[in-house]
């Protein structure tokens, strides 16, 4: 009897060592994906800050013929804008924005230069914007890589016929995060409509862009993945966030991943539904 009952309790310690070790397996699993989910929404976030930023200096540029105005009262001390045409002619221009060791707006600091080199009146079809970083941060986040911004006319066809879009290329896109030595990578290729605002260029507090198009990446943990814009997303440009709209995050052995904006609510909160489980919700607040 006392040999069976050993037996016995010895198998059911068995079962539960097996069962402990492959819950934590499955939770290891579950957080990687969220990890790469996470990743994914903290590297775009940075990439659509500094879209936003410049977009609204070149809607100063274009404001001011890309001259700088003889007084500065129109502008804020910080960050500083310098123009400058690199080859003596009008075009191209090149544009420093520099916010030094740090201009706050809201609940964004941002350090470093963004350089623009633009070769024509953003608002003219063909014409193109490179944008490279120095030493660039966004709340602690030192972002790096270099987008080249091109403006395609307007949509032939389509759900957006008629609406103007631009085509975004990101390459050597880098994410790193404070204080420490994780690190995001990003390439990017997409498209981003004009759907509200045009008619009030001079003021982009009511500007809505579409986002769609493809990227792929590499996470904190230095797994690669690839991600899909499945449903557009939607950027108002006066919520720091991403409001809508639904993401499929792919990499090899894993798990499809949806990461989900919302439906519309301006607030840091996005779901991720890895394979067949219910929904998790993810955090943005803290970028």
């Amino acid at each position: 009897m006392k040999k069976r009952s050993f037996i016995s309790v010895l198998s059911i310690m068995l079962i539960a060592a097996v069962t402990m070790i492959a819950c934590e397996k499955n939770k290891s699993v579950e957080d990687i994906d969220l990890m790469t989910a996470e990743d994914d929404a903290i590297a775009d976030m940075a990439y659509d800050d500094i879209f936003t930023e410049v977009n609204m200096v070149m809607n100063i540029m274009d404001a001011f013929g890309y001259m700088m105005p003889a007084t500065k009262s129109e502008l804020d001390a910080c960050p500083v804008i310098t123009v400058v045409s690199p080859d003596g002619e009008f075009w191209p221009r090149e544009i420093t924005v520099d916010y030094g060791d740090g201009c706050s707006h809201g609940l964004r600091t941002r350090k470093g230069k963004i350089i623009i080199t633009v070769s024509g009146p953003m608002w003219e079809a063909g014409s193109s914007r490179i944008v490279t970083l120095e030493k660039f941060y966004v709340n602690d986040h030192k972002v790096e890589g270099t987008r080249i911004v091109t403006n395609e006319g307007r949509h032939m066809d389509g759900e957006y016929k008629g609406k103007r879009y631009f085509s975004v290329i990101l390459t050597g896109g880098k994410v790193t995060v404070p204080d420490s030595d994780i690190q995001i990578t990003k390439e990017v290729n997409r498209t981003r409509t004009f759907f509200q605002g045009e008619d009030t260029r001079w003021d982009t507090r009511d500007d809505i862009w579409y986002i769609d198009g493809v990227a792929t990446g590499v996470n904190r943990k230095g797994i690669p993945f690839s991600r899909e814009i499945i449903s557009s997303l939607w950027k108002e440009i006066g919520c720091r966030f991403i409001t809508k709209g639904t993401v499929l995050i792919s990499a090899d052995g894993r798990p499809d991943v949806i990461l989900d904006y919302g439906d519309g609510a301006c607030d840091p909160e996005a779901t991720v539904t890895v394979g067949d489980n219910d929904p998790r919700t993810i955090n943005l607040r803290r970028w």
